[in-house]
Parts: structure tokens; sequence; C-alpha cells
């Protein structure tokens, strides 16, 4: 099991991504496939919604989103970390830089809240070389 290294709660730092995902998708809910720069920020919100929508305040866990900060302009090579605050807000943070990326509020009615999708059955192959 992992344990999560100490932190003190996120601070709101000037590079920090305070953001109600609403605010980004399309009135349906859905991602907005028609505007690429747009797409890509709303993509790695849903991520992180997936990743801690399901945890429980005070709770947290590794995710496989890449940390994007680039100290000294060379890439953090850590994976982000995700938690539930006391106000159910996710915050998705790298424990080695200690960069807070982002704090996700309003996202509960989002599809991506319940955490992964169930599995959905797919037609069997069938191999060509029996018929």
């Amino acid at each position: 099991m992992t344990s999560l290294p100490h932190r003190t709660p996120p601070c709101y730092a000037p590079d920090m991504l305070v953001v109600d995902p609403w605010h980004w998708l399309n009135e349906d809910g859905s991602l907005p496939y028609d505007n690429p720069r747009l797409f890509r920020k709303a993509l790695r919100v849903a991520q992180v919604i997936e990743y801690g929508g399901t945890l429980e305040p005070g709770e947290a866990r590794e995710t496989l989103l890449q940390c994007a900060r680039r100290p000294a302009g060379k890439q953090c090579l850590s994976l982000l970390w995700v938690s539930k605050t006391s106000d159910d807000a996710i915050v998705a943070f790298c424990a080695l830089c200690k960069h807070d990326e982002m704090i996700v509020h309003n996202w509960q009615q989002t599809e991506w809240a319940d955490g992964m999708m169930e599995a959905v059955q797919t037609k069997p192959e069938v191999d060509p070389r029996l018929h």
C-alpha cells in the first residue's frame, strides 16, 4: 500500500487552476470536441474527477496522470495525487514537486463523478479462418 507523503492543505497559488467543470463542458455535460484547446483542458479536469469523485473527504489516491509542472525547465516525472476536501472539492497535486495543480468544485453531477465507467460486453471476435 502506498502512503501519501505529509503535505499541508492546498493554498491558492497564482498558477493553480480553480475550476467549475460546467464552465468548460457543453450544455449536455459532454466534452467540447469542437475546440481542441478547451477539450484538452476539460479532459484533464474530467480525469481528475474520475479519479477523485468516489473518494471520501480526507481520502487520497495516486493517479496515472503525469504532473504538468516544469521546475527549472525540466518535466516533473511524478504522477498526480487526488484528494477530497471537507467541502467536497477535489484537489489534484504532485507529491514530488509539491505543486497543487487544480481544485475542482461543482463536479458532482458530471458523468465522471462515479468513477470509471462499468465494463460493457463486447461482441466476441470471430476468427475468419473458421468460416
